[in-house]
C-alpha cells in the first residue's frame, strides 16, 4: 500500500514538473515574441530616422551644388563677356593696323618710284661719265703721245715693285733681329744649362779584343774555320775575326811572346761581350778543364743580363722617372755594351736625359717628359742589329709597345727627323742629343776612315749628271743634294732619290743609316 502511495506521489510530481516546465517554456516564448516585436518596432523607428537624415543631407548637398553651379555659370558668363570685349578690341586694333599698313605700302610705292627714277638718272650720268672719261683719256693720249693701258700697267708694276722691295727690307730686318735675339737668348740659356751640368763619371773605353798568348790556343784559333770561333759566332751572332800575330808587350806570365788578337764586332752588345769574356776565360788553362765554351758563354751572358737590369734600374732611379717598364729598363742597361763613334751609349742616354731635363726647365717645358724622351730616345740601338729601320723609329715603336704616351713616342721618333713634329719637347730632345754627342771628348772619329767614307759618299752622288751640289752633314748621316731643274722634272725626283740611296748603299761602307735629301730649286736672278 505504501508503495502504491509512493508511486502515485512520484507520478503526480512528475506530471506537475512537466506542467511547470511547459508553462515556463510558454512564458519564455511569449516574452521572446514580445521582445522581438519591440525590437522590430524600434528598428523601424531607427530606419525612419536614418532615412529622414539622409534625405535632409541630400537636399542640403543638392542645394550647395546648385549654388556652386550658379556661381560658376555666372563667372564663366562674365569671362565670356571679357573675352568678347578683348576680341572686339583686338579686332578694332587689327583694323587700325591694317589701315596703317595700307598707308605705308602707298608710301613705299611712292618711294620705289622715286628710286627707279633716280636709278635711271644715275645710269644716264654713268654713261655720260664714261664718255667724258674716254674723251679725257683720248686727250691725255694725244697730249702725251702714249697708250693709257701701258701707262697704267707700268705705274701698277712700279707701285708693286716699290712695295715689294719695302716689304723685303722690312722682312729681312725683322728676320735678322729675330735671329740675333734668338741666338743671344739661346746662348744664355745654354750657358746656364751647362753651368748646372757637371758630369761625375769618366767615359769608359770599350774593349772588343782578346789577346791570346798560349801557342796551343794561337794555333787553334788561327785555323781557317776554327771550330771554337765558329761555335762562338753561332752562339752570339757577332763577327769574330783573329788578326795576324804581332809582338805583344811583356805578359804577366809569358814575358815577350808573340800574341794573337781576336777582334769582336757587330751583333747584340751583350752577346758580343759574353762571347769575348767566354773566350778570355776559355784560354786560361785552369778554366778550360772545367767548362766548355758554350757553358762559359751562358755564364757570362747571365751575369751581363743581371748587370743590364741593374744599370737600367740605376738610370731610372737617378733620373727619378716613374712607370718605366722593366723591359725598357733592360734595353737601357743593354746600351752599356753599344757604342757610337766609341761613345758608350748607356752614359750617353743618361746624359741626354739629364741635359733634356735642364733645358726643359730653362724653356718652361715639362722636365719629366723631357727626361723621359731622353732616356728612351736610343733604346732602338740595342735592337737594330736584327730589326730593319732607323733606331729612332725602333725606339718609338718599343716605347709605344710598353705603354708610353703618343707624345713621348712621336718625340722619340723625331730626334733624327724620321717623324717631323714641331713641338718644344722635340727641339729640347734634339738639342740635348746634339750637346751630348758634340761635347769635346764625347765621341772619337777615326779621321782616316771618316774621310774615306765622306769621299766615297761624295763620289757616289756626284756621278749623277743631275746633281749640282752636295753637302754631307751630321757626321755622314745625312746627304743634302741640289739638282738642276732643267735636267730632271719634279715628278722624277723620288726615282732619282731612290737611285742615289741605292748607289750609296752598294758602294759605301757606313754604320747605321744615311738619309738622302734631294732638292730641286728654280732660281731667277736679276741685277738692277
Amino acid at each position: 500500500m505504501f508503495y502504491l502511495i509512493a508511486a502515485g506521489s512520484v507520478l503526480i510530481g512528475f506530471i506537475l514538473l512537466r506542467a511547470l516546465l511547459a508553462f515556463v517554456l510558454y512564458f519564455e516564448r511569449r516574452q521572446s515574441r514580445q521582445q522581438k516585436a519591440e525590437m522590430l518596432q524600434e528598428a523601424k523607428k531607427q530606419r525612419a530616422l536614418i532615412q529622414q537624415d539622409f534625405f535632409t543631407q541630400d537636399q542640403e548637398t543638392q542645394s550647395l551644388e546648385r549654388e556652386e553651379l550658379e556661381l560658376t555659370l555666372q563667372q564663366r558668363t562674365e569671362n565670356a563677356l571679357l573675352i568678347e570685349q578683348t576680341l572686339q578690341a583686338r579686332e578694332d586694333s587689327y583694323e587700325t593696323e591694317e589701315k596703317r599698313l595700307e598707308r605705308m605700302e602707298k608710301k613705299l610705292e611712292e618711294k620705289q618710284n622715286e628710286v627707279d627714277e633716280l636709278e635711271v638718272q644715275v645710269l644716264g650720268q654713268q654713261e655720260a661719265l664714261g664718255q667724258l672719261k674716254l674723251a679725257y683719256i683720248g686727250k691725255v693720249e694725244l697730249t702725251a703721245q702714249t697708250d693709257a693701258k701701258q701707262t697704267l700697267t707700268s705705274l701698277t708694276q712700279n707701285l708693286v715693285s716699290t712695295y715689294y722691295l719695302e716689304e723685303q727690307r722690312t722682312l729681312k730686318a725683322l728676320t735678322e733681329e729675330m735671329e740675333s735675339s734668338a741666338f743671344k737668348n739661346a746662348t744664355k740659356m745654354l750657358e746656364r744649362a751647362l753651368g748646372r751640368y757637371e758630369p761625375e763619371f769618366i767615359w769608359p773605353k770599350s774593349v772588343n779584343t782578346v789577346e791570346v798568348v798560349s801557342p796551343a790556343y794561337m794555333e787553334q784559333l788561327s785555323q781557317e774555320d776554327s771550330p771554337l770561333i765558329r761555335e762562338l759566332i753561332e752562339l752570339s751572332g757577332a763577327n769574330i775575326q783573329p788578326l795576324p800575330a804581332r809582338e805583344a808587350p811583356p805578359h804577366r806570365e809569358s814575358g815577350d811572346r808573340p800574341a794573337l788578337i781576336v777582334k769582336f764586332a757587330g751583333g747584340f752588345g751583350m752577346y758580343r761581350e759574353s762571347a769575348r769574356l767566354a773566350l778570355g776565360s776559355y784560354v786560361e788553362q785552369k778554366q778550360q778543364k772545367h767548362r766548355s765554351i758554350a757553358a762559359l758563354y751562358e755564364k757570362h751572358l747571365k751575369q751581363l743580363e743581371l748587370e743590364a737590369a741593374l744599370l737600367g734600374k740605376k738610370a731610372v732611379t737617378t733620373l727619378k722617372l716613374p712607370g718605366i717598364a722593366p723591359e725598357i729598363q733592360r734595353l737601357v742597361g743593354a746600351l752599356n755594351w753599344r757604342t757610337s763613334y766609341r761613345q758608350n751609349q748607356w752614359y750617353h742616354t743618361v746624359e741626354v736625359a739629364v741635359l733634356a731635363g735642364i733645358l726643359a726647365n730653362e724653356l718652361g717645358v715639362d722636365p719629366e717628359a723631357a727626361k723621359r724622351v731622353g732616356l728612351l730616345h736610343d733604346i732602338g740601338k740595342a735592337l737594330d742589329y736584327n730589326i730593319e729601320g732607323s733606331h729612332a723609329v725602333i725606339s718609338g715603336d718599343y716605347a709605344d709597345r710598353y705603354g708610353e704616351s703618343r707624345l713621348i713616342c712621336d718625340t722619340v721618333m723625331s730626334h733624327h727627323d724620321d717623324l717631323v713634329i714641331e713641338t718644344d719637347l722635340a727641339y729640347v730632345l734634339k738639342a740635348a742629343d746634339t750637346l751630348s754627342g758634340a761635347r769635346p771628348g764625347a765621341r772619337v772619329h777615326l779621321e782616316e776612315g771618316y774621310n774615306i767614307r765622306l769621299e766615297a759618299i761624295h763620289d757616289a752622288v756626284s756621278r749623277f749628271p743631275e746633281v749640282v751640289d752636295t753637302a754631307i752633314m751630321n757626321g755622314g748621316r745625312e746627304v743634302h743634294i741640289r739638282v738642276d731643274h732643267g735636267r730632271i722634272k719634279e715628278k722624277d725626283l723620288q726615282r732619282l732619290t731612290s737611285e742615289i740611296a741605292s748607289r750609296i748603299k752598294e758602294e759605301v761602307s757606313y754604320p747605321g743609316q744615311i738619309k738622302v735629301l734631294v732638292t730641286r730649286i728654280f732660281e731667277s736672278v736679276a741685277v738692277a
